[in-house]
């Protein structure tokens, strides 16, 4: 590994973006255009830039078409033929005798930063449209759901309306036992949601250390299970019989 490599530190990483920080030697033109062309052409990347001021590398990537370890091996690769670029930017800019400007490209390098904003724009274009189409498949799919998930609602009295409110809820389901239920459920997600932390940074890397909070979570998972199948192995109701029918002489048939 090259002592420029060993000096590349990472600032932020995430699944679909990288955020490094660079030598001073390649916040120049010529070095940022060398590692954003051999970026920009890796399968998935969608933006590469390089900020001037600080030496900033910021990539954007679909984490399905590349990953970071691919990422770092190309921008290693392409560290040599950065500084070489920049020793020739500044050698040109010594030879003329004016100072290297970041604005100003040379004339025959115009073509391959406007097909490098092309293609990156293309690329942004192209996620756009899968996360569009992602999620118009999604809401198609919730909208047409088949009937047969459905509660039916109560059958209406005879002479009243039965409003759209009541075809899509019905109020004979909500009674006490599904209110706990609910609640249950409510309370489950909350614990995780604010335990998390913990979980994902503590509990599960040291789980010896944490038993008492692991026997806790499973002792609650335990309640809350045997909870469940007494209220399924719960008997049900006997429907009440018909009503006897009447006959003439006031006797019950």
């Amino acid at each position: 590994m090259s002592e420029h490599a060993r000096r590349v530190l990472v600032l932020a990483k995430d699944d679909d973006y990288l955020r490094l920080a660079l030598p001073a030697a390649f916040a120049n033109p010529g070095s940022a255009r060398v590692i954003e062309g051999a970026l920009l052409a890796l399968p998935g990347v969608r933006g590469a830039t390089l900020d001037l001021r600080g030496a900033r590398l910021s990539v954007h990537f679909d984490p399905l078409a590349s990953s970071h370890r691919q990422i770092a091996l190309v921008l290693k690769s392409t560290l040599d033929a950065a500084l070489s670029a920049a020793s020739a930017a500044s050698s040109a800019s010594a030879t003329d005798g004016a100072a290297p400007s970041t604005s100003a490209l040379p004339a025959g390098e115009w073509p391959a930063r406007v097909e490098a904003w092309r293609r990156r724009a293309l690329q942004w274009l192209r996620y756009a449209n899968e996360k569009a189409l992602a999620a118009s498949h999604a809401m198609q799919a919730q909208l047409l759901k088949p009937p047969g998930g459905i509660v039916p609602a109560a059958v209406p009295v005879a002479g009243t309306a039965s409003s759209p409110w009541r075809k899509v809820f019905n109020p004979a389901l909500v009674n006490e036992r599904a209110i706990i239920n609910f609640a249950n459920d409510v309370l489950a997600f909350y614990l995780i949601r604010v335990h998390w932390n913990r979980i994902t940074q503590q509990w599960l890397r040291f789980p010896a250390r944490h038993a008492d909070a692991w026997l806790a979570v499973f002792y609650l998972t335990f309640l809350l299970v045997r909870y469940r199948k007494r209220v399924l192995a719960a008997p049900k109701p006997a429907a009440l019989p018909p009503p006897a029918e009447s006959t003439g002489d006031g006797s019950v048939a």
